[in-house]
C-alpha cells in the first residue's frame, strides 16, 4: 500500500477502481495531496461501507477535498484521469476494464499503476502486444514488493505526450 501510495501523483485525480477496502484511497484523503478521490467496486456493499466510514470520520467537508463513490464495474465508466489503480485482481480482469476504458477514449489518465494478482506473465505478454496501449503509455517501473509469503507485482505506466 506504501508503495502505491508513494507514486501517486500530487495535484491529480486519484482512481480507485477495483478498490476493495479503500485503504489506498483513504489515505490519498487524508494526505489532502489530491484534488478528487474516487473509489469505485462493483461490490455494492463494499462501496456502501466506505461511504458510511467518510460520513463519520470526515464528514466529506475538509477544505478542497472531494470524494466519490461509484458501484461499478471499472470498464463501465465514461472516463477516468489523473492516477488510476487497479491492484488486486487478476490480469484479465484489468485488462478487460483498461480496453473497455481505451475502447470509449475514456483512458485519460496521466498514471496508471496496475497490480495483477496473478497471471503476470500473461498480462505483460497482452500489453506487449496491445499497440494502442503502447502507442500511448511507457512503463516507468515494474517492482516486486514482498507481502509476508507473497511476492507482488507492480507495473506503473505514464502516458506518452
Amino acid at each position: 500500500m506504501h508503495f502505491v501510495f508513494d507514486h501517486l501523483l500530487p495535484g491529480e485525480a486519484v482512481w480507485d477502481l477495483c478498490c476493495d477496502h479503500g485503504l489506498i484511497g483513504l489515505r490519498a484523503y487524508q494526505s489532502g495531496q489530491f484534488p478528487q478521490i474516487h473509489f469505485v467496486d462493483q461490490v455494492p456493499l463494499i462501496v456502501q461501507n466506505l461511504e458510511k466510514k467518510f460520513l463519520e470520520d470526515f464528514h466529506l467537508a475538509e477544505a478542497g477535498q472531494k470524494a466519490f463513490f461509484c458501484i461499478k464495474e471499472g470498464g463501465q465508466l465514461e472516463v477516468v484521469d489523473g492516477t488510476v489503480i487497479i491492484a488486486g485482481v487478476g490480469a484479465h480482469a484489468i485488462l478487460k476494464i483498461l480496453r473497455s476504458l481505451s475502447q470509449k477514449k475514456g483512458l485519460s489518465a496521466i498514471r496508471l499503476i496496475l497490480g495483477p494478482q496473478r497471471d503476470e506473465a500473461f498480462f505483460e505478454d497482452e500489453l506487449a502486444t496491445w499497440l494502442e496501449f503502447k502507442n500511448n503509455f511507457k512503463l516507468l517501473l515494474k517492482a516486486e514488493i514482498i507481502e509476508g509469503i507473497r511476492v507482488r507485482r507492480i507495473f506503473i505506466f505514464d502516458k506518452i505526450n
